[in-house]
């Protein structure tokens, strides 16, 4: 289904150039005077994803924070998988960085996965085997992200002791996502006043966490690299203590299914139909709806077994090719070249 944004009416000599944001306010004045609602497919990306997903993190945030109070670990546990699947759909998209200097090191401050050599858990466990104070012995920013969280949380039997790290770990978690949000809602008209570098932003990172899911959190955990061909190291996933890594994984594409499924329009779908590029999209949505698929039909207990992921991986393989193959072109973005072909 196609639906198309009049912006063309705006163009009046007399008057001086609006920015998109403007320019769509406009719009949706008058087409209310009419009774009508304008859908703007660029502040409906936005809007209905970045900043919603990013609220979102808040306020799942939130909740892992009262679950620290719970006696039961179901509760603890739910808790925190649901944020990891919220922090999957906010870092599927993340643009904020490319709009605030301050907000490039937020993903690396609420998750230190694949980064630096220290094993985390190791350092947590010695930590929390010591007498200081949680504030003062979790003095490394690592120290107080998702992964740390999922150790202490999970890797050992609960404990005032381990309460009181979670809660330290939590707080600054929930503060990362704070500012994400409010950065997103400081960022609006910046990114509407100019939404083909905003679209390319959004694209740009769709593939770098479509390529950053299918080689970090599939392939080398469960032996689809040259490097590991058939070595199956679950425990090297995102979070092994708690087996939140598929929840995050999860989020990944459903981020994607919102800015690309044909039954989420106004979104990328939306756009590419506007600029000609009806054949890229189809492909991308084709590849993506395979990826969903075999998501869905993985076993509950797969623990990141090849034959199991092999699915998944191709799925996410294709979903890569097809828009640097298809729709970058025709929708005018310039891809950031990434490792399309997982060679």
């Amino acid at each position: 289904m196609k639906i198309f944004t009049p912006l063309s009416i705006l163009c009046l000599l007399s008057v001086p150039a609006l920015s998109y944001a403007e320019q769509t306010n406009t719009v949706v004045n008058d087409a209310e005077v009419n009774n009508e609602v304008v859908k703007d497919p660029y502040a409906s990306i936005y809007d209905n994803v970045l900043q919603h997903n990013a609220d979102n993190a808040v306020q799942y945030c939130v909740e892992l924070q009262t679950s620290l109070e719970s006696k039961s670990s179901d509760v603890r546990h739910q808790a925190f998988v649901q944020l990891a699947e919220g922090w999957g759909r906010v870092q599927a998209s993340y643009i904020l960085g490319d709009y605030d200097m301050n907000a490039m090191d937020y993903p690396l401050m609420v998750d230190y996965f694949h980064s630096g050599n220290e094993d985390i858990h190791e350092s947590i466990e010695r930590l929390v085997g010591r007498d200081s104070k949680p504030s003062t012995a979790l003095y490394k920013n690592s120290y107080k992200t998702m992964g740390a969280i999922d150790s202490v949380m999970f890797s050992g039997e609960w404990s005032e002791r381990r309460k009181a790290f979670a809660e330290v770990m939590v707080a600054n978690v929930c503060k990362r996502f704070i500012q994400i949000s409010d950065g997103y809602k400081a960022n609006r008209d910046e990114f509407l006043f100019d939404v083909d570098r905003g679209l390319s932003l959004v694209v740009n990172a769709e593939i770098e966490h479509i390529y950053k899911t299918r080689d970090w959190r599939i392939a080398q955990v469960s032996g689809l690299t040259k490097a590991n061909l058939g070595e199956t190291k679950p425990e090297h996933q995102q979070y092994p203590y708690s087996e939140a890594s598929w929840a995050f994984i999860g989020g990944v594409l459903e981020t994607n299914r919102q800015l690309l499924a044909e039954d989420q329009q106004p979104n990328v779908a939306t756009i590419a139909y506007e600029k000609h590029g009806k054949e890229g999209i189809n492909a991308v949505q084709a590849a993506l709806e395979s990826s969903l698929l075999a998501y869905k039909n993985t076993p509950v207990d797969h623990n990141f077994n090849l034959n199991d992921m092999i699915p998944i991986f191709q799925g996410l393989l294709d979903v890569q090719k097809a828009f640097y193959r298809h729709l970058v072109s025709q929708i005018g973005v310039s891809a950031n070249l990434i490792d399309a072909d997982g060679d």
